[in-house]
């Protein structure tokens, strides 16, 4: 793989957090400048949500043809690809007045930044070894979502408007590259061996259940909570503290999820982390006007909802060999971007059928899924295991 130690194991886990950091920054403040340069250009709600959906394909796209072009060409020069890419799309795209030049913009700068995150992923868990995996995987949680909590911040400093603040985060998507390149290795790769995704699939299909679950509860939280919680009474500002509460608890809980893991065993967390999401979904109707419950509630949600990635990415690290760690990783992303395509379609449904609590009728529903499979195989682990 193309990969070099620098100094130190620990100097190298320290430069990924670096990247990851900077990459969550560029997805915290891009999401926000496209929405609102897309509704300055006459886009309507429907449109917008078209155009980030091309922002999806473009992960897909990563997620299908980078373990190939890594084995063909190597990480460095895809590093220098992606940059490029990444950072001259968000120069571009408040110098363009074009909506098909939005679309291709949208979806170049998707690929770049796609590239940086599989790549940081799959490195992590190759620095990695099953007594600290899930500590260094909590930690990229944290440094992922902590930067994607401070991009919109940065907006709001810099407002929407003019070159400014696409500049800034095309610099923050060219800072996160540059420690990947320091760990890149210049060699050229050798050979190049074919690996077919479905049969990783069926190496550990649970893992990739576990992130299309992933996708599917963190992505309809994201997009349906606030109109829930504005349909239960909450005022607009009420709301968004609401959804900053979920994403506090993503950020701060993943660590201690991480040691966890380390501590107790991956079992154990996974099962924390549906039991939690469940106790959550059932008391959300009654805690929804009561500010004091409601706070606390969703700090603990999103920290469970969050821990369902972190915990498939340090089992896909305990599975895999270093070898097939891209294309495992890449199908890993795939998994949790359908789930993210799926929820909030099929959660908008239930809340058009049941106004009230449609929400939380349909994640809870998923979550009993998800624990009956995950029941479901357990039970089926402890029947292979020969007895003594």
């Amino acid at each position: 793989m193309s990969l070099k130690i620098y100094k130190s194991e620990r100097a190298a886990i320290g430069l990924v957090l670096v990247a990851v950091g900077g990459v969550g920054i560029v997805v915290g403040m891009s999401l926000p400048l496209l929405t609102l340069l897309l509704e300055r250009g006459g886009f309507g709600a429907s449109l917008i949500g078209i155009n980030s959906a091309t922002g999806s394909l473009g992960i897909l796209a990563v997620g299908l043809f980078s373990a190939r072009i890594l084995g063909r060409h190597g990480a460095y020069g895809a590093i220098i690809v992606a940059m490029m890419l990444g950072a001259g799309s968000l120069i571009a795209l408040p110098l363009v007045n074009h909506v098909a030049g939005w679309f291709i913009l949208r979806f170049l700068l998707a690929i770049g930044v796609g590239f940086l995150w599989l790549l940081s992923e799959s490195w992590l868990n190759m620095l990695s070894d099953d007594q600290n995996r899930g500590r260094i995987i909590g930690l990229y949680a944290v440094a992922f979502s902590s930067g994607f909590a401070i991009g919109p911040l940065i907006v709001a400093a810099t407002g929407s408007q003019g070159l400014l603040p696409f500049a800034i985060v095309a610099a923050a998507m060219i800072c996160s590259a540059l420690p990947m390149l320091i760990l890149a290795d210049r060699a050229a790769p050798q050979g190049h061996q074919v690996i077919r995704m479905t049969g990783l699939f069926w190496l550990a299909p649970f893992v990739f259940i576990v992130g299309f679950a992933g996708g599917l509860f963190e992505m309809t939280a994201y997009t349906l909570l606030p109109i829930y919680t504005l349909s239960e009474g909450l005022s607009e500002t009420a709301s968004l503290y609401a959804l900053s509460a979920f994403s506090a608890g993503g950020i701060g809980l993943q660590y201690p999820l991480g040691r966890l893991a380390d501590f107790a065993g991956r079992q154990a967390l996974l099962m924390l982390n549906t039991t939690g999401i469940l106790a959550c979904l059932v008391a959300l109707p009654y805690a929804i006007t009561e500010s004091v419950l409601l706070i606390p509630l969703l700090f603990v949600w999103g920290g469970m909802v969050f821990g369902l990635y972190t915990t498939g990415l340090i089992m896909l690290g305990d599975k895999f060999r270093a070898g097939d760690l891209v294309a495992a990783n890449a199908l890993f992303i795939i998994s949790f971007e359908s789930g993210a395509v799926f929820g909030p379609a099929l959660s908008g449904g239930a809340m058009d059928l049941w106004p009230d609590h449609g929400f939380v009728r349909f994640l809870l529903a998923m979550a009993v899924l998800l624990m009956a499979t995950i029941l479901y195989r357990n039970v089926r682990r402890r029947s292979v295991i020969p007895k003594n």
